[in-house]
């Protein structure tokens, strides 16, 4: 069987050769349903009790208040959440607005297991959510991602739009009101069933349905930077004595040279401090400390929940004090 890659991109070499650089599209990659379709995102509307917050609903670009497809639970209690309302949630639909199902693998094991499966191909822990948007709609407004993005298209058709980042590898989440140079358009295309994009972190990009609804599956990459490896050791490295030492008294009236002296000192101090704290904590623990931590898979044949039961129910009652007469 395929592994998790490869079904959506085809060939791994394929990925590596555009990671963080280049958008492309992968073809003739076959049915996606045992992972997700429309029928799975209809099941989890009507009946897993989806909190709120797990759903978005957008029109023309604009996002709607989820309060119009929420419902109350069946024993309200304080602050709990509101649940989504499956025939709200059709309706809104109907009306033309996307549907956005968030954190689909807490709530769909079919995702969650594909996506272990990538994040151990990869290196890369990974979210993923679900777009349904009515014919000839636009869901979400042109943005980028602060992940790279594989875009698989699981029913219909939607025509993308690609262009370069006006900041190279962001780390900032978009911004509507950020005004900027038009974008350098790279890619327009018509992404149909059994076909992915990938989007580099950073690439401007939005998606309109065709005359045919649209489903996708969109997986992000959440990325791993070289400011994340190194932040720790530098942390520590700024910690050592000599660099905790105050400036001089008087420091604001040093002669630019001298000043520049004491600040060559320090920077070599930094990096000798550095030098030692990477040596020390070694390429092996470093790369164990950023594997991705993903939840592990249910027991196979389940029942773990009825043994649980049945053994806590086989405890002996909890010794309580004789009250007071």
């Amino acid at each position: 069987m395929a592994s998790a890659l490869t079904r959506l991109v085809g060939h791994a070499d394929r990925l590596a050769e555009h990671w963080e650089a280049e958008p492309f599209v992968a073809r003739s990659l076959g049915s996606f349903s045992d992972v997700f379709d429309a029928r799975t995102a209809e099941r989890l509307i009507h009946t897993t009790g989806l909190p709120l917050p797990s759903v978005r609903l957008f029109l023309a670009g604009e996002e709607l208040p989820a309060a119009r497809v929420g419902r109350g639970r069946e024993r309200t209690a304080g602050r709990r959440e509101a649940l989504v309302d499956g025939r709200a949630v059709e309706r809104e639909v109907a009306a033309g607005a996307t549907l956005v199902l968030e954190e689909l693998q807490t709530y769909c094991p079919q995702v969650a297991s594909f996506c272990r499966e990538l994040t151990d191909e990869t290196g890369f822990a990974t979210y993923c959510a679900a777009f349904l948007t009515p014919a000839g709609s636009r869901g979400v407004a042109p943005h980028y991602d602060t992940a790279g993005v594989l875009v698989r298209q699981v029913h219909g058709s939607k025509r993308w739009r690609v262009s370069r980042p006006a900041e190279r590898w962001p780390v900032r989440e978009w911004s509507p009101g950020r005004a900027g140079p038009e974008p350098e358009e790279l890619l327009d295309v018509v992404l149909r069933a059994g076909e992915c994009l990938y989007i580099p972190r950073g690439f401007v990009h939005v998606g309109d349905a065709t005359e045919e609804a649209s489903v996708h599956l969109s997986v992000a990459l959440r990325p791993v930077t070289w400011a994340a490896v190194l932040r720790p050791q530098v942390e520590r490295a700024l910690a050592a004595e000599e660099l905790r030492e105050c400036l001089p008294f008087g420091f604001h009236r040093l002669e630019p040279a001298e000043f520049e002296r004491l600040l060559a000192a320090r920077t070599a101090a930094l990096t000798d401090r550095l030098a030692a704290e990477l040596a020390a904590t070694g390429a092996k623990e470093t790369a164990a400390r950023l594997r991705p931590e993903q939840p592990g898979p249910a027991p196979a044949g389940g029942g773990s929940l009825l043994r649980a039961l049945t053994h806590a129910s086989a405890r002996p009652a909890p010794h309580r004090p004789r009250e007071a007469r």
